[in-house]
């Protein structure tokens, strides 16, 4: 670490500041409700590609769509459909 021009303080603050974030990010997860069928939580991994997960979200849509029970099957179409929205803005 040294030889970056870092000294042992500095990258033990900038972790600390990481796991703040992490457990800052995990409270708030915590505290995230949604009504019945009608939230989607969705985890990508760091190298995966938004294509792949698109793919499989119109996947479950398909499958969604055989929802017999009308409300819910109109709950889950509008949170997938929602999430799609959101990766949209996403450019990787």
């Amino acid at each position: 670490m040294a030889s970056q021009g870092y000294s042992a303080d500095e990258s033990s603050a900038d972790r600390n500041v990481e796991i703040w974030k992490i457990k800052k990010l995990i409270k708030s997860l915590e505290m995230a409700r949604g009504n019945g069928t009608s939230m989607i939580s969705l985890i990508i991994p760091p190298k995966d590609q938004i294509a792949r997960v698109s793919k499989m979200l119109a996947d479950e849509f398909g499958t969604a769509s055989n929802i017999k029970s009308r409300v819910n099957r109109l709950s889950v179409l509008s949170a997938i459909t929602s999430v799609q929205q959101r990766l949209k803005l996403y450019t990787k």
